[in-house]
């Protein structure tokens, strides 16, 4: 119960596990019994849906995978540019040796042939420098883009050992929830079997009005739910009397133990 108990005490700080009962003669001594046990079950409910909608991947996890792709497909871009810079390098280098084979091979002499062998040599070694620059560029992002990958896994790795651990202590907790909702289940029908049709059609009546206290404590001289304070005959009213008396200012049926 030690899970339970630390998702249900801020949301039911006054309700408390209470055994099963025979039907008591106070009829608002019923009721506020029931609402202990409804305020207990409503909690219960309120945490398995927000177990349920967290039983599923996070925004973390989520954020972290779109991070992976992103650097991976960043990477790869980097990584065919150096490639496609690697083939060109490649080929641009064969060809100068070519025309360099021809230039200094000593099978041409004719004077504007060389000269234009020489210009095409010249030029083919600007190109491949440039090339060669590019290349650099592409390899220096290749490695950058290979840590960043590496950084975004290790992350993406993080985020889903902590959402996984997290998935098995919820799903522990809501089969503890689901088993004290059955048990609570139990002692609600127990105590309708003291509540009478017509005081049970006011009482869900006044929770659906009141935001699920139908019931007020009397805390003084005044009522437990809205604070104000009570008249006396009204005081002696919900003492002594077996109809339901309601507070004045709020509606709420009162209850004096």
């Amino acid at each position: 119960m030690g899970t339970i108990a630390c998702s249900l005490w801020p949301v039911l700080a006054h309700a408390i596990i209470h055994p099963i009962i025979p039907p008591m003669s106070n009829r608002a001594a019923a009721l506020y019994a029931l609402q202990v046990t409804d305020l207990e079950i409503d909690a219960v409910r309120h945490r398995l849906t927000a177990i349920r909608t967290a039983l599923g991947e996070t925004e973390a996890v989520r954020q972290a995978r779109v991070a992976v792709t992103a650097a991976e497909a960043e990477l790869n871009h980097w990584y065919i540019r150096q490639r496609d810079l690697e083939l060109s390098v490649a080929g641009l280098g064969a060809k100068l040796a070519e025309t360099e084979a021809q230039l200094y091979g000593g099978h041409v002499r004719n004077p504007k042939q060389l000269t234009e062998l020489q210009a095409e040599a010249a030029s083919l070694g600007r190109q491949r420098r440039a090339l060669e620059d590019d290349l650099l560029e592409a390899m220096l992002n290749v490695e950058d883009r290979t840590a960043a990958v590496a950084a975004a896994r290790q992350a993406l790795a993080d985020v889903e050992a902590a959402w996984q651990s997290s998935q098995a202590g919820l799903r522990a907790e809501a089969t503890q929830l689901e088993a004290r909702l059955q048990a609570l289940s139990g002692e609600r029908e127990a105590y309708l079997m003291g509540i009478s049709a017509d005081d049970l059609a006011v009482y869900e009546a006044l929770r659906r009005r009141k935001g699920g206290q139908a019931v007020a404590l009397v805390e003084g001289d005044a009522c437990g739910a809205c604070g104000v304070a009570l008249f006396s005959s009204r005081l002696q009213q919900a003492r002594q009397s077996e109809s339901l008396t309601t507070c004045g200012n709020c509606d709420r049926i009162l209850y004096l133990p």
